[in-house]
């Protein structure tokens, strides 16, 4: 069962932030992309667990792209999209 504690938008900014350290003193503009951000956070989420556990390679390699496109697409949100790429 899913924590009911746990915060898609908060996971996937922290996730942004520690990518992109950059983009930090532009957190407070964040919540205008809320849904989005939690898009990001819980693709990521699932992402490292396919990682962990070893799960489908197919899909993983799926999610892998899914996270990149969401983050460029977050990027662009603060016009960061060609700062500062991992």
């Amino acid at each position: 069962m899913e924590n009911p504690r746990f915060n898609s938008f908060r996971y996937g900014l922290a996730v942004l932030l520690m990518r992109h350290p950059r983009l930090r003193p532009y957190a407070p503009s964040a919540h205008w992309w809320i849904e989005d951000i939690e898009n990001y956070g819980d693709a990521v989420r699932f992402r490292d667990k396919l990682r962990a556990e070893g799960g489908n390679k197919v899909l993983l390699k799926e999610y892998e792209q899914r996270c990149l496109e969401l983050e460029e697409e977050v990027l662009s949100y603060f016009g960061a999209s060609d700062h500062d790429r991992s």
